[in-house]
């Protein structure tokens, strides 16, 4: 191989390369759309595998009785997070603790579970809009004295 040749390689593989990091800077936008919540529950149970917290994203402030989530997911650790990547909205959250245990989300949680929605002290209060991207990533306390109805 000559030393153009050598150069001429050298060259693509660099350019290669720098498409290829152009690439992934144009990936990090669908991160930038993503709602972290990080949930601390300080009631009376623990949170496992068979107690989670479940967490929920209305595309609409009016959460209860048919509304239906954008998102569900849950998780089995206090005080962790849940990220939902490529939000597209507006969202509003609402969230849960399995206090029975063995509930495996799809549907409202059972009545008398401790749940939470993030900016509303009762089922009466409006509930805060989270938008999606830098400011996305929201914390809440969970505790026992909002109860499914």
């Amino acid at each position: 191989m000559t030393s153009i040749q050598r150069a001429t390689v050298v060259v693509f593989s660099f350019v290669a390369l720098a498409s290829g990091m152009a690439r992934a800077e144009q990936a990090k936008p669908a991160e930038s759309n993503s709602v972290s919540v990080t949930i601390k529950y300080d009631g009376k149970g623990t949170v496992d595998a068979s107690h989670k917290i479940w967490v929920w994203l209305f595309d609409s402030p009016e959460i209860g009785p048919g509304a239906m989530p954008i998102a569900e997911d849950s998780m089995a650790k206090n005080g962790g997070t849940i990220t939902f990547p490529s939000v597209a909205s507006t969202v509003y959250i609402a969230v849960a603790y399995d206090e029975a245990g063995g509930f495996a989300g799809q549907a409202p949680p059972p009545p008398g579970s401790p749940v939470g929605i993030y900016g509303a002290k009762s089922f009466e209060d409006k509930p805060i809009p989270v938008i999606p991207g830098p400011k996305g990533a929201v914390k809440m306390v969970l505790t026992d004295a909002l109860r499914m109805q």
